[in-house]
């Protein structure tokens, strides 16, 4: 029965950058990082697009080898194809998930944690004892650890949340279904990102298009379930990409779901945080996770590695780590949400016109402030809105 110091469930960004950033704190604690997956990183289920501060905290992307894309430009699409080139959109870098979630988990394995793939938590229980048992299961062996620390990163149906007592569940109406082609031989900005809303095409979320090169790109939308016509993410797909790109060549595929709900209320109990997706720390107005995730990892790493030097792993000691979270970035996705909130009033002829209304503007001026200023004039619902988000 392995005792360790701390036991991180899930090696996407939010927990390798935990188990980095606690063995960095805590030289001395035994930390094991395990990936159900037979490789870090492998399948990929997002659309890899990541804002360059963020991103710069954990890694240089500049001639990194995990980097797909480098963006400069971000065009938002009405319902009847009207673009909107924003200006001022800053930088942002399209990844290789496959290869950038390895190089995290290396940097963990070179800090002194134990990386494990192909290993799998199936259970975990206390039973009165002052650390956890967690059965893991690793190529058809089964072993039982007994860690001081769980911290789970294990995505959107995690179960270490669950295992805890914690509610992770999500209301219907902020989960989103999504399917992504990785599309070749599209002509498009290959310096761009492409959002598109439209009731018609991807009901309650958005279609992106996401360039991983010269002629290639993720290709997907997400979309609410409940305000669809009975068809499911790939159909509404299918039917996009059918007009948008009728001769691109399909090379890869996935599906998921993406939660565009706020952070759960409790992250954390006695011995166990939950961080990244697990926990809800998704952008709920855009759905991006990825700079989200390793923020949090590094908070979980850190309040773990010094919970365990202070002796005090009670649930007293961990909440620090969700006011750390709520500060960080948890309020803002509070008044994300609520800006969603407000934007799922607006149909398809109203964001037709507004495309127009805002193209009026001199291209320098054209800012995503400008595009809610119109909104807001021809939209008063989300006066009182956008008021609170910006305060």
């Amino acid at each position: 029965m392995p005792d360790v110091d701390i036991l991180v469930v899930g090696a996407g960004p939010a927990g390798a950058v935990a188990a980095w950033q606690a063995k960095l704190a805590a030289p001395e604690l035994d930390v094991v990082l395990l990936e159900r997956d037979r490789a870090v990183g492998a399948p990929v289920r997002c659309a890899e697009g990541v804002g360059d501060a963020g991103l710069r905290e954990f890694a240089n992307p500049d001639g990194a080898d995990w980097v797909s894309r480098r963006i400069t430009d971000v065009i938002l699409e009405s319902p009847d194809d009207t673009q909107v080139v924003l200006a001022n959109s800053g930088i942002g870098w399209i990844l290789d998930r496959t290869r950038f979630d390895a190089y995290l988990a290396a940097q963990a394995a070179a800090a002194g944690a134990a990386v494990l793939v192909g290993a799998e938590a199936t259970a975990m229980s206390r039973n009165g004892d002052e650390r956890w048992h967690v059965r893991v299961t690793e190529r058809g062996r089964e072993d039982l650890y007994r860690a001081r620390i769980v911290i789970g990163a294990d995505g959107v149906e995690t179960m270490v949340g669950r295992w805890a007592g914690l509610d992770t569940r999500v209301p219907a109406r902020d989960m989103e279904s999504c399917a992504q082609y990785v599309l070749q031989g599209i002509d498009f900005n290959p310096n761009a990102i492409y959002l598109q809303f439209s009731n018609a095409i991807a009901p309650g979320g958005y279609a992106w298009i996401f360039p991983k090169g010269v002629g290639i790109a993720n290709v997907g939308l997400g979309l609410v379930a409940l305000k669809t016509n009975g068809h499911n993410a790939r159909q509404y797909l299918d039917d996009w990409v059918a007009r948008r790109f009728p001769s691109g060549v399909r090379t890869g595929y996935t599906v998921g779901g993406v939660i565009v709900h706020t952070t759960i209320k409790k992250t954390y109990a006695d011995g166990v945080l939950v961080a990244g997706d697990a926990a809800h720390m998704i952008n709920p107005l855009s759905g991006g996770g990825i700079n989200n995730a390793m923020k949090a990892g590094r908070l979980a790493g850190c309040t773990a590695a010094a919970a365990l030097r202070e002796h005090d792993t009670t649930e007293r000691r961990l909440a620090s780590y969700h006011k750390a979270w709520m500060e960080v970035l948890g309020e803002d996705h509070l008044k994300y949400y609520r800006l969603k909130q407000a934007l799922e009033h607006m149909d398809d002829a109203f964001l037709n016109s507004l495309a127009r209304t805002v193209n009026k503007v001199v291209p320098e001026k054209r800012t995503l402030g400008r595009v809610l200023t119109h909104a807001m004039i021809k939209h008063p619902l989300l006066i009182p809105v956008v008021a609170r988000f910006f305060v």
